[in-house]
């Protein structure tokens, strides 16, 4: 009795490292980043010199989930911000993505009106010349 509990824990042993060794075979899951089309953005008309707004963007992100939101890239010019919506996609071997579209649903930026009169936000999509602009007032 007692050589077949120590039989079964030296198996169980065994079992546990070939389990855990198996899991990493193979190639490692990564991400891939890229830009995210925008369909629309929403921000306030006129905003005060010196605060903060909000752009709020919807679109698609990808087409399954294994697409996901990832940060975005201001850059910010005279007269204008110039954005970039990126996301990030899950690859790899023996990847399952789930069948969903994710989507940006409001997600949100804060900038800084730091000129006063029109300001330019300017969204970058994939393609050439694929930009959605909107122009804003900033008052003193």
């Amino acid at each position: 009795m007692k050589l077949n509990i120590k039989y079964l824990g030296f198996l169980l042993v065994v079992f546990s490292i070939v389990a855990i060794a198996s899991c990493n075979k193979g190639g490692k899951t990564k991400y891939e980043e890229y830009l995210i089309q925008v369909d629309s953005i929403q921000v306030a008309d006129t905003v005060n010199l010196g605060s903060k707004f909000s752009v709020v963007f919807f679109g698609i992100i990808g087409y399954d989930g294994c697409s996901s939101f990832s940060r975005f890239i201001a850059e910010r010019e005279t007269g204008r911000y110039k954005l970039q919506v990126v996301g990030k996609r899950k690859t790899g071997p023996n990847i399952a993505c789930p069948e969903y579209l994710p989507m940006l649903d409001g997600e949100k930026l804060e900038l800084l009106a730091d000129s006063s009169g029109v300001l330019k936000i300017e969204i970058v999509n994939p393609g050439l010349n694929q930009i959605l602009s909107k122009e804003i007032f900033v008052r003193n």
